[in-house]
């Protein structure tokens, strides 16, 4: 009689830890969000933006050296822009990498009207973003005349030219862009010879 007890007490336990396992795989897999492919061949990279809605595009050009741009469409909230800018033929050691990061995003803030002494309290941090490993900053600043908050990173592929992108959105809106920027930053690629 104990025996049997504990049989079915086991039996019973085994079909509970089943059941969820079970649950879970019955489950459709997660949609992956639409996204738009941009071959940036003046950029020489693969820049991801939002599809749906589609953020706006272009390539523009200031001092004779192209920028990709995006930015969300009107009436979109919150409203944010990135831009991104590579140095094709700049060669950056490793062991710089880091001074070139930090002065790079101190130029950016000093654009976003950030004062001298604030700009020593931007944490400058060490991330990967698909194949391009770097430093971003994050920070407050001004663009035409309203508050905003801006990430800013600098990086590269070892071999490769340094990569500068960044995002702006109104102050205290860019936790709400984590997941394009996610989306976006995290298939940024170098485009092959030839693609």
């Amino acid at each position: 009689m104990k025996n049997s007890r504990r049989f079915f007490f086991t039996l019973q336990l085994s079909i509970l830890l089943l059941i969820p396992g079970m649950v879970h795989s019955a489950e459709p897999a997660r949609a992956l969000r639409p996204m738009v492919v941009n071959k940036v061949d003046e950029l020489g990279l693969e820049i991801w933006t939002e599809a749906d809605p589609e953020w706006l595009t272009d390539v523009v050009h200031q001092q004779g050296k192209p920028i990709f741009t995006a930015q969300t469409p009107m009436n979109t909230y919150p409203p944010a822009a990135m831009s991104v800018v590579s140095f094709p033929g700049m060669a950056v050691a490793e062991s710089e990498l880091l001074e070139v990061a930090t002065s790079a995003i101190h130029t950016a803030a000093r654009n976003y009207q950030v004062t001298e002494p604030d700009l020593y309290r931007i944490q400058i941090t060490p991330v990967r973003y698909s194949e391009l490993h770097g430093f971003e900053g994050v920070f407050s600043g001004v663009a035409q005349g309203d508050p905003v908050d801006v990430k800013v990173f600098i990086g590269q592929k070892e071999g490769k030219s340094p990569v500068s992108v960044q995002i702006y959105t109104l102050k205290g809106k860019l936790p709400h862009l984590s997941e394009q920027i996610r989306r976006s930053w995290q298939h940024l690629r170098y485009l092959e010879a030839g693609s």
